[in-house]
């Protein structure tokens, strides 16, 4: 690997790793990516040299640590575990594995910090990228709160009205956010009329959102969708910017075959 490439472990499909998907591919930087679908990662050597346990050595499986994930033992190395302590994915490591960086946000800081000199999505000076930031803060807000809603959709179990209630909410919140912001500014984008990766991270966030509940569960209504729908006519610009980022052709390359596949359409 060069001394910018960047190898990234993760599950897919995931709206989150799209970010820094869509920004590599703006950016032309290359991407060692390591995916499989949530369900096989248990048979996966949790690693910076990540790989199906099939291909893992005698040697290489005296390192391993076994810990639970949401439902099955996962086999995580020491060295993994010193690279990412919360043993998490995604997760996005240096060419010689000795740096990791995790949480989806951070990974897409990362891509667009080493791109910035074939486009800068990050802001060009330090209040600019903390304006940046804060938008990216928001959505881990958001993120945090429609977690339990997204784990018992992905479990099929626990799903009760009140953390259908607090997802609404929750939702509500964010997209209030996103509407005042392209409301008051009249600009093209979240912060002015070139993209950002706010906009880039407005875009994860929201599909990871809507696709969680397009999963075939054993909730006979799509609550999630529901949601979406109920409220839509009071996003509009929020609803237009998606269709907007849509017509990109990086965004497209990396999300449009799983939401022809979830039948999603903005």
């Amino acid at each position: 690997m060069n001394k910018n490439k960047i190898r990234i472990f993760t599950y897919l499909p995931n709206p989150r790793i799209w970010k820094a998907l869509i920004v590599a591919d703006l950016c032309d930087i290359q991407l060692d990516l390591r995916a499989d679908k949530p369900k096989n990662l248990s048979k996966w050597l949790w690693d910076f040299d990540a790989r199906p346990l099939t291909e893992v050595s005698s040697q290489d499986k005296g390192l391993m640590r076994g810990r639970k994930g949401f439902s099955n033992m996962l086999k995580k190395t020491e060295r993994f575990l010193s690279l990412n302590p919360f043993g998490n994915v995604p997760v996005a490591f240096n060419s010689k594995g000795t740096i990791g960086i995790f949480e989806s946000n951070s990974i897409l800081r990362l891509v667009a910090r080493i791109g910035k000199n074939k486009i800068n999505l990050y802001g060009k000076n330090d209040f600019i990228k903390s304006r940046v930031d804060s938008f990216l803060d928001s959505s881990l807000v958001f993120g945090t709160l429609n977690q339990p809603y997204l784990l018992a959709l992905y479990s099929n179990k626990n799903l009760t009205k009140t953390i259908i209630k607090l997802a609404e909410e929750a939702y509500i919140s964010y997209m209030n956010g996103i509407e005042t912001s392209l409301m008051l500014s009249k600009n093209k984008y979240l912060l002015s009329n070139d993209m950002t990766i706010a906009d880039v991270c407005f875009f994860g966030e929201f599909f990871q959102f809507a696709l969680y509940s397009s999963r075939k569960s054993k909730f006979d209504h799509k609550h999630w969708f529901d949601i979406i729908k109920k409220h839509k006519n009071a996003y509009k610009r929020a609803h237009k910017l998606l269709e907007k980022l849509l017509k990109i052709k990086s965004f497209r390359k990396v999300s449009y075959k799983t939401l022809v596949k979830y039948n999603y359409y903005v």
